[in-house]
């Protein structure tokens, strides 16, 4: 303490023999929980003491300083041999530590995240990393105060430890921490995301007590998100298009590539990525803070929010897995070609795993029968079956693994219009223990081969899917015209249906109606 008193009393001194028109400072604020601004005509030491308490330094043109107590603040500035000072009287504050009634904005700085990466060096072993910008770390940088990290425990849980923050360094139990909207993160800054709009405090904490309110130095932050190439927002896997299209043979593999591996740390599953590995007839992208596996028929995407490369290698802890099957498709005698899609939402990645879709004309007697039980109370019943897509999974188990199914079954338009309308459309599930499902289903476009898309959600995963017209009384709930657009499978929560224009969209519709072109989605109903 006497060694920061004396260098105080130095640079007042030495103020005292300098020019004053050789540096010139302004100062503005002077409320307890609201930030001092201090500026200065070129690049500056500062030395901030509360009541001739500890002293906090700082550096750069324009700095902030927010007082936690009233009294006297002592301010100096020292550049080029110049040394200026001034003292303000900080008086009481309206509400406290973060400004209120509109102070808030004015307590935190605005720091502009754009999408992608920053590079980080650790001081302790002079490893380069890079860190997605949207992280507390990434705050931190955009905010133009020098920093360093420690990388000792990378390897173990992936963090880079900050040391010290403009020159202040930890030592012993007092160091620098860091919260995000009032909450202390259980990670590292370097994989702590941010969104548009959050509150990142670091501050000096002389124990484990300390807060931002109570702490003599600390730096307030508000994360606003600029743009970038790749804003990484996006998180499923409707946003990409696979480059392999749709599966070559029945069965597709859906496990780990060569080059990317998991294993679990601290009770969380983390990711990696040797972005140098060789990928023969598939590839892997590490594209903001996703990790996309493509292959024929299959599209993963795997979220994370805190990737990070090191020497080659990308990691990142696992938040969520989604997978789009696009089999192969098949062909049924007097029907013509069937197909489908499935989006799978995985509780993870397996190691080894594949998924193998077939085709048939119709159910075995048991099943149908029980279809038929089924629908009896709704004096229902089946008139035709489209088809049927058996789905096997080697590797993978229903509920433990697949966490949720939903299928998508396209047939032609004639089938449809032959066989009661749209209205008319099931697609039914039988799982492995003979239990079935009338799902939910609802026509959602129609692909680039004019076939008809049937949607339907699965909340018990895969097993047997069959696509069948119902009897009359299956007609009769609620109704939604023609969609317009011919895609490869529209989402109802993208691309609402809509009336068919004329031309080759309006011959199909013009058909349906004659069948009962109604559409069954009882849930928007």
């Amino acid at each position: 303490m006497h060694r920061f008193l004396t260098l105080l009393c130095l640079l007042c001194a030495a103020a005292c023999t300098m020019p004053a028109a050789a540096l010139s400072m302004d100062v503005s604020g002077n409320t307890a929980g609201s930030p001092v601004i201090v500026t200065c005509d070129q690049e500056a030491f500062f030395v901030f003491q509360e009541n001739s308490g500890t002293p906090v330094f700082a550096q750069g043109t324009t700095v902030r300083y927010v007082p936690h107590t009233t009294g006297a603040l002592s301010i100096a500035a020292t550049a080029g041999g110049a040394t200026v000072a001034e003292s303000v009287a900080i008086s009481a504050g309206g509400s406290g530590g973060n400004g209120g009634d509109g102070g808030e904005d004015e307590t935190y700085q605005d720091v502009v995240l754009p999408a992608g990466n920053v590079t980080v060096t650790a001081a302790n072993s002079g490893t380069t990393y890079t860190v997605n910008r949207r992280t507390a770390l990434g705050a931190l940088d955009a905010s133009g105060v020098s920093y360093t990290v420690d990388d000792g425990w990378y390897d173990q849980y992936g963090t880079l430890y900050i040391t010290a923050i403009n020159g202040r360094t930890n030592e012993g139990a007092s160091g620098w921490m860091y919260q995000v909207n009032g909450v202390s993160p259980s990670v590292g800054a370097n994989v702590k995301t941010v969104q548009n709009g959050d509150r990142v405090v670091f501050y000096w904490s002389e124990s484990m007590s300390s807060t931002p309110a109570t702490s003599d130095n600390a730096i307030w932050l508000k994360v606003v998100y600029g743009s970038g190439s790749d804003s990484g927002d996006a998180d499923t896997t409707a946003d990409y298009a696979n480059a392999f299209g749709p599966a070559t043979a029945a069965t597709i593999p859906v496990g780990l590539p060569e080059g990317v591996t998991t294993a679990v740390v601290g009770g969380k599953t983390r990711i990696s990525v040797n972005l140098n590995a060789a990928h023969d007839g598939e590839r892997v992208t590490v594209k903001g803070d996703r990790i996309i596996i493509e292959r024929p028929g299959l599209l993963l995407t795997v979220m994370t929010g805190d990737i990070t490369e090191r020497d080659g290698i990308a990691t990142g802890f696992i938040r969520s897995v989604t997978a789009r099957l696009t089999p192969i498709p098949g062909a049924i005698s007097g029907i013509g070609e069937v197909g489908g899609t499935l989006d799978l939402s995985l509780n993870g990645i397996p190691a080894l795993g594949d998924i193998t879709v077939t085709y048939a004309p119709d159910l075995s007697t048991e099943e149908r029968s029980a279809i038929f039980a089924l629908c009896a109370p709704e004096r229902a019943t089946v008139t035709c079956t489209a088809c049927v897509m058996n789905v096997g999974m080697n590797g993978l188990v229903n509920e433990e693994d697949i966490a949720s199914a939903t299928v998508r079954m396209t047939i032609s338009p004639a089938w449809v219009e032959a066989h009661g309308g749209a209205g008319a459309v099931r697609i039914v599930h039988i799982a492995d223990d003979g239990t079935v499902e009338i799902l939910e289903t609802g026509m959602v476009g129609i692909d680039e081969k004019g076939n008809l898309i049937f949607e339907a959600l699965s909340p018990n995963g895969l097993s047997i899917f069959a696509m069948v017209s119902l009897g009359d009384a299956a007609r009769s709930a609620s109704t939604t015209p023609m969609p317009t657009t011919a895609a490869t499978g529209i989402s109802p929560s993208t691309t609402a249906p809509a009336q068919a224009p004329l031309g080759w969209a309006a011959a199909i519709a013009g058909a349906l109606i004659g069948g009962g072109i109604c559409l069954n989605r009882r849930k928007e109903g």
